[in-house]
């Protein structure tokens, strides 16, 4: 068996029609899919040209509440022009500053989830993992 790629994220949300509004004009973001399912609303987002999305899930589905708001970190190719989109469009976000990943800003979405935009430095192009040795 191989994992080959990560389809999609659910991240819980209260209003899917004020959710899906955030990331597709907020955001940015393209609709893949936005449609009644058995659990729901089920509406996916995700960044233009991605391989993977967002799954926009109510809080509360059959009576369960989902998980706790998620963190999500994208890659950007311009962390500053971001951040003036998104202090334009009134959302509050940190400051861009240099980490040795790269450049980086954070914010939160509408329902507390918090969003972290990268743009990479060599270092923070990809996931690294230290297997102890």
């Amino acid at each position: 068996m191989t994992i080959t790629k990560l389809q999609f994220v659910s991240v819980p949300v209260a209003d899917h029609e004020r959710a899906k509004s955030f990331y597709l004009d907020t955001l940015g973001f393209d609709l893949q899919a936005d449609f009644a399912g058995p659990h729901g609303q089920f509406v996916m987002v995700a960044p233009k040209g991605a391989e993977s999305g967002v799954v926009l899930v109510d809080f509360e589905v059959d009576g369960r509440a989902f998980g706790g708001p998620v963190h999500l970190q994208f890659h950007s190719d311009d962390v500053d022009a971001a951040f003036a989109r998104l202090t334009e469009s009134g959302v509050e976000a940190s400051e861009p500053r240099d980490m040795p990943w790269g450049r980086q800003l954070a914010f939160t979405d509408l329902d507390g989830n918090q969003i972290s935009l990268l743009q990479p430095s060599a270092f923070g192009d990809r996931p690294r993992v230290n297997n102890g040795g």
